[in-house]
């Protein structure tokens, strides 16, 4: 009976310590840390833990990875209260897991290790230009007839605001003036408007009206272009694809994200700056330079900027070629940003990463940045609308991209991280290869 009590006991306190254990690494944050990260080949990834415990680390390949200096043999103990440094020489996957006591699992977690990749870190000032795939409905007009009836015949038929029309009866259409010219052409008779919505795509039958002045209308205001100024983040010469913004580009009437049908970037330069307040974001004004010359198209447009071929070598003031930092290496303090103020003139200002968000998806909102540069302040007042894009550098890598401003304190923002502006580049050869392939 002794025995089944101290049994009992016995199992009851290690039960506690193990409670009490899994506490103190929830404290820590310890189950926090990423499933997964990647360090550049022979390049040194410290991660601080804080975690005032010792633990046993296990590792699937101990021949070229180094945990604090050492092979992981068979088990490493590591003290967790001091920061955790990793190597490898190789390039490949490494399962790494970390036990309590040696026996229970706490965490795993796999370190990918990737080779070095430079870039040209941008900054340039860039105008752009996207044209849907189709045309964007932005407003409705009413249409007089001969008789002086009012009629509504597009918003009637069942066309949203927001809504892309395609084709016409089954003709693709590009610009307004084809939407137009087809309506008046088609006088009388039923239109057939291929239209996109969101995910679904389906067919509209539409008859235009005659209107007092003869012309027959279908009562549509619709655009075929968006275009403003933004910032370059990198050129990667060894490709010539480019990223640029750090965000998608969105129809500034309907808010709806514009797909692609065709799109360039040309040189731009600022004019003036609109500073920023709270609750008033400052912006860029500028304006394109040799507008009929095209430096680069427009390949993708999505949450985590714009991508595509540059026709020409982009140069940076400062660098000639930067490393991208994997977003295990980013850490909160000092960095600076690369823009442009005024004409073409990037300049380099400082900033600081107030905090990051340890992700492990992509997601355009990976760090909270704030300028502290004194002349930046005095000219814009912190982030304005045009700066996004410009290149964050850290201990001489390329870490991200800012993004967006906080509207109630425009010192403050949010940031990419680079890697995730690479992976779409990435994307985009692979891509090419299938086409070429094909």
């Amino acid at each position: 009976m002794q025995k089944e009590i101290s049994k009992k006991n016995l199992g009851i306190f290690i039960a506690l310590i193990i409670i009490f254990f899994a506490f103190v690494l929830n404290y820590y944050g310890y189950y926090d840390l990423p499933n997964e990260i990647r360090i550049i080949e022979g390049k040194k990834q410290e991660i601080k833990l804080n975690i005032p415990m010792s633990l046993q680390l296990f590792c699937n390949e101990n021949n070229f990875l180094t945990i604090n200096g050492s092979q992981v043999k068979d088990r490493l103990y590591l003290n967790l209260k001091n920061p955790v440094v990793i190597q490898s020489s190789k390039l490949g996957t490494y399962n790494l897991e970390f036990r309590l006591f040696g026996v229970i699992p706490v965490k795993k977690m796999k370190v990918h290790v990737l080779p070095e990749t430079r870039i040209i870190p941008g900054g340039h000032s860039l105008g752009v230009k996207l044209r849907p795939n189709g045309v964007i409905v932005v407003g409705f007009a009413s249409v007089i007839d001969e008789n002086g009836k009012r009629h509504n015949p597009a918003r009637e038929a069942g066309i949203e605001i927001g809504d892309t029309i395609f084709m016409v009866n089954h003709q693709r259409i590009f610009q307004a003036e084809e939407l137009s010219r087809i309506a008046n052409e088609n006088q009388e008779k039923t239109m057939i408007l291929s239209i996109k919505r969101n995910d679904k795509i389906f067919n509209i039958n539409l008859n235009a009206v005659k209107s007092s002045s003869g012309v027959f209308q279908i009562g549509l205001w619709v655009r075929d272009i968006a275009a403003g100024v933004g910032t370059l983040t990198f050129y990667d010469p060894r490709t010539g694809y480019y990223g640029a913004l750090g965000h998608i580009i969105s129809d500034a009437d309907t808010g709806k994200i514009i797909e692609i049908g065709e799109g360039e970037i040309i040189r731009a330069k600022v004019t003036s700056i609109d500073p920023g307040r709270k609750n008033q974001p400052g912006e860029k004004k500028g304006m394109f330079v040799q507008e009929d010359k095209i430096i680069g198209n427009i390949l993708a447009n999505t949450p985590y900027g714009i991508f595509g071929k540059s026709y020409i070598n982009f140069q940076n003031p400062f660098y000639n070629s930067l490393p991208v930092a994997p977003i295990s290496q980013v850490h909160e303090g000092k960095a600076s940003i690369l823009t442009v103020i005024y004409g073409e003139k990037i300049e380099k200002y400082e900033i600081e990463i107030q905090k990051i968000m340890r992700q492990t998806y992509p997601d355009g909102k990976g760090m909270i940045v704030k300028i502290t540069d004194p002349k930046l302040l005095e000219k814009t007042g912190g982030i304005i609308q045009g700066m996004s894009g410009s290149p964050i550098i850290q201990d001489g890598y390329l870490v991200g991209a800012v993004t967006h401003v906080f509207v109630n304190d425009p010192t403050r923002g949010y940031g990419i991280f680079a890697e995730w502006m690479m992976d779409e580049v990435s994307k985009l050869e692979s891509e090419t290869q299938v086409m070429k392939n094909f």
